[in-house]
């Protein structure tokens, strides 16, 4: 309902105001109560007024008073709204919305945009043609206002580009020359937004609101793997202004894996973010989105091409009964972090499409499924042995050295040769080579220029090792030495697992299989206009694979996650960023942004008022009645005075905590960690971290409430039991105001847990010091340390243990040689390790761990968790068990000879609780 500039957006509220004649009677034949006159026996006739006058009914003045007080209210409900006059319109309205990605991050200041302009059509009574940019109607119409306004309310922005050509179609075959037109427009140009604007001209009047620079959403670029993590490159459309936002790295359950902030300077359109995860992280991010742009365009969906690959390994028909001795174990150890790995017969693997098989010589078969495979696109690994040296077949990259056992097909030498430097064509150039990798015995290719074409590694003789060759479509790449370790060491070291990565990187980029265009891609989950994944509507139509790269996004093939049995492959909104273009202004078109329409709700302000006549009707009716007496001057103190003291009973009283200035979450128990700087290692940390506290909740009366990363230089420490401190070997230095808080903290008997994570490393375990913990310990006071005792407090605190692992269990652990007084209560200020126990504690939010451990020691996950309990408790409660030491002598103090004390320190793989 409207009225002038007035809009009610309540309207039957105003049903109210009939019920003022009631008022009116009400009012009229209930006169002011009758003035009463005190007669105490000490004050007789005191300020006795003799004027005895009684009013028969209300005063006019009072009565005209209330009744425009419930008007004022019932107006109020009504929702009043005022539409500034330069909103106006004398003519019809024709409003264009763009509904595509690009204008998500605007959405709500569109729709109010919308709904102001169509409202003050309806005030004056025009029709409105309602336009929508993604799949728009073929003949657009003039309609009632009214029902452009329930349109407007049903809309939501699409995963899909504008189609402004196909907008300016609909309006040449449009009468528009006497109506004023507004386009809500979105941030990007397309081909046919000139075309829109020239349709738009032809109105009597014609403007176009846009998003402020901060309202247009970002796009997403490259995005590639580093040594530590990987690089995410991001652009922007509007370059005038800073702009600084985070982005968020998810995995495919919605968990958070990393944040890092991006940072836009003036006239900047690219920039780019790093985030620092170990293998095991990395591989599970599956979307990277922005903090503020609730955008499909924004958002950058990962697939099997990043992260972990299908890789299938052939198995023998009949297992050997031993999984050590067998040639598929290495193998599948060497992968485990960086694939996800499939093991059966080659007809149980076909079905779920790895991208690589691993063909190991036990298990060797040569099938046309396996050459179709291999033709398709597909990576098929092969390893040497017996039976290629036996037989050799057609799926190798080149002709091995004779083709029968009269040959030998093997060569064997009496001194082992070692890997000669890996040539620049090589997809193993840079790998270092470690001088302890030796071969005993190879399966000889044919000599000649072909084999050294095919050629990836060779022995320092000059020999192949590792040849390769494409084979239709795939790739065949053949190890001349078998997978375990019969003919070589090369599958027990670390050189093994960087050249089965670096063939993993070749998968992600082998074509798709089945050029011949058969099979569908399946959408499984697609994205809103908002950026949130969902499931698909009826209109998504599966992709055939060899449309699959060159489709573009429409209603029928939206953007999501496509799948093809295990398969997932990802079709984004944004391909190439750098080819998109702000729509910035047109000819012609007059520009101005979102929020020029003034529109001023009167609901609050009328009932600020109505309250207000509330309270002086409240004073007037103390007068009328003849109470106003009690406020006078002389008897204010008499009103003033039990107020106070009711004020200061009933206020709250500040708390110690309050008053002390302490942290109130610091009441509370938290565990704590000491942030690096590098998002992966902190992600990790507080994922050990939450892990800790889950166990801690579930097993022990101890009941942390969170985790906390904290930095030395800022933060308060003491509030802490202990800080895990992860430490890198690239570790910097602390300063000099973090060094003294931690030697403030340590002095102050709190414990800091250093981790080198690095106990799989020989080098370290051989002595060599560890240059970032040097670095870091430079300026702290660490005491004189030992290894930790057999009958130590921590082996006892809880548990029953004797080791103390995390990802590697053979790493020692160093404590404080001596921990007496009472200050430190037997507990020691510094604990060094290198077992990564992050990668044992850490879990997800299902409680799912995630790092593999290296399964050193039987239960290797439950004894790391265990140990996190132990710590935790004798951090808090000190050397309390400690007295298990002198039991003897005090049950022989006692006369109790027939006791026995209980053994402080059981093997590790009972772990009795105490």
């Amino acid at each position: 309902m409207t009225l002038g500039p007035l809009t009610f957006l309540a309207p039957l509220a105003l049903l109210g105001l009939l019920a003022l004649p009631l008022v009116w009677w009400l009012l009229r034949v209930t006169p002011p109560s009758p003035k009463r006159q005190p007669f105490p026996p000490l004050r007789i006739l005191q300020d006795v007024i003799t004027d005895e006058e009684t009013p028969d009914s209300t005063p006019l003045w009072l009565l005209l008073f209330r009744l425009l007080m419930v008007a004022l209210i019932a107006i109020a409900l009504a929702r009043p709204v005022f539409l500034a006059p330069e909103t106006e319109t004398n003519r019809p309205l024709v409003l264009i919305i763009d509904d595509g990605w690009d204008t998500a991050t605007n959405w709500n200041a569109a729709i109010e945009e919308a709904e102001n302009l169509v409202t003050e059509a309806r005030r004056k009574n025009f029709e409105v043609m309602l336009a929508t940019t993604v799949a728009p109607a073929e003949m657009p119409i003039f309609a009632p206002a009214e029902e452009a306004l329930r349109a407007i309310k049903s809309l939501s922005p699409k995963a899909l580009p504008p189609a402004h050509s196909d907008v300016a179609t609909a309006l040449d075959n449009t009468d528009i020359t006497g109506a004023n037109a507004v386009w809500l427009s979105g941030s990007i140009l397309t081909a046919g937004t000139d075309e829109l604007a020239i349709a738009l001209n032809t109105a009597a009047h014609s403007k176009r609101l846009v998003p402020a620079g901060e309202a247009k959403p970002l796009l997403p670029g490259d995005i590639e793997e580093t040594a530590n993590g990987f690089r995410s490159v991001w652009h922007r459309l509007d370059t005038r202004s800073p702009r600084t936002t985070e982005i968020t790295a998810l995995g495919r359950d919605g968990q958070v894996l990393a944040r890092g902030d991006i940072s836009f300077a003036p006239g900047e359109s690219r920039t780019e973010v790093k985030f620092e995860l170990p293998a095991e992280l990395r591989n599970r991010v599956s979307l990277l989105r922005p903090s503020d742009s609730a955008s499909a365009g924004s958002v950058r969906l990962l697939d099997d091409s990043w992260g972990r690959p299908l890789v299938g390994i052939i198995t023998a028909a009949r297992d050997s009964g031993s999984p050590l001795l067998s040639e598929p174990f290495y193998t599948r150890t060497a992968l485990t972090p960086y694939a996800d790995l499939f093991t059966g017969s080659l007809d149980e693997l076909l079905t779920v499409n790895p991208g690589v098989i691993v063909m190991p010589d036990e298990a060797r078969t040569d099938t046309p499924e396996l050459r179709q495979y291999v033709e398709d696109g597909g990576l098929l690994i092969r390893f040497s042995g017996p039976k290629v040296a036996k037989r050799p077949d057609n799926l190798l990259p080149v002709r091995l050295r004779g083709e029968g056992r009269e040959f030998g097909g093997a060569l064997t030498w009496e001194d082992p040769q070692m890997l000669a430097p890996f040539e620049s064509n090589s997809p193993f150039f840079g790998l270092p080579i470690p001088e302890d990798v030796t071969v005993t015995r190879q399966i000889m290719a044919e000599p000649g220029a072909r084999t050294d074409a095919h050629t990836w590694a060779r022995l320092q003789d000059g020999s192949p090792i590792v040849t390769s060759s494409t084979f239709g479509n795939g790739r065949i790449v053949l190890f001349h030495v078998t997978a375990g370790p019969e003919w070589s060491n090369l599958a027990i070291g670390g050189l093994y697992v960087d050249m089965l990565r670096r063939m993993l990187e070749m998968a992600r980029s082998t074509p798709s299989r089945s050029s011949d265009g058969s099979g569908n891609w399946a959408p499984e989950r697609v994205l809103t206009g908002f950026g949130h994944l969902t499931n698909p509507g009826i209109d998504a139509r599966p992709i055939p694979e060899a449309e699959l790269i060159d489709t573009e996004i429409s209603r029928q093939t939206p953007p999501g996650l496509y799948r093809q049995g295990a398969r997932r492959r990802a079709l984004n909104v944004v391909k190439d960023p750098e080819s998109l273009k702000d729509i910035g202004k047109l000819p012609g078109v007059l520009t101005d942004t979102y929020g020029q329409t003034e529109k001023r709700s009167l609901r609050g302000i009328l009932l600020a008022l109505a309250l207000l006549m509330l309270g002086i009707d409240a004073l007037f009716a103390l007068f009328v009645s003849g109470r106003q007496v009690n406020l006078r001057p002389r008897r204010i103190h008499e009103k003033i005075i039990p107020l106070m003291l009711v004020s200061i009973f009933i206020a709250p009283l500040p708390s110690h905590a309050a008053e002390a200035g302490y942290d109130p979450e610091a009441l509370e128990l938290h565990l704590a960690y000491i942030k690096t700087g590098h998002s992966g290692t902190d992600s990790l940390s507080e994922a050990a971290m939450l892990g800790l506290v889950d166990a801690l909740n579930r097993r022990t009366t101890i009941e942390p409430v969170g985790v906390r990363g904290v930095d030395p230089e800022t933060d308060p420490l003491v509030y802490y039991p202990f800080l895990y401190f992860p430490v890198k070997r690239d570790a910097s230095a602390l300063s000099d105001v973090a060094s003294a808080a931690l030697n403030d903290y340590m002095a102050g008997a709190g414990t800091i847990v250093f981790d080198t994570q690095d106990a799989g490393d020989q080098s370290f375990l051989e002595g060599t010091t560890h240059p970032g913990l040097a670095r870091i310990t430079e300026n702290l006071d660490i005491p004189r340390l030992i290894e930790v005792p057999e009958d130590h407090v921590l082996t006892k605190s809880f548990y029953l243990i004797q080791v103390f692992p995390g990802r590697w269990a053979n790493g020692q652990v160093w404590v404080d040689r001596n921990v007496n007084g009472a200050a430190r209560d037997g507990v020691s200020s510094v604990i060094i390790g290198s077992n990564n126990w992050a990668a044992g504690w850490a879990q997800d939010d299902d409680n799912q761990p995630l790092v593999d451990l290296e399964r050193d020691i039987v239960n290797q996950r439950e004894m790391s968790l265990r140990f996190g309990v132990n710590l935790a408790m004798y951090a808090l409660a000190g050397n309390y068990k400690s007295d298990q030491v002198h039991a003897a002598a005090l049950v022989e103090r006692l006369g109790r000879q027939e006791l026995q004390p209980r053994n402080p320190g059981p093997s590790p793989r009972n772990g009795d609780n105490e």
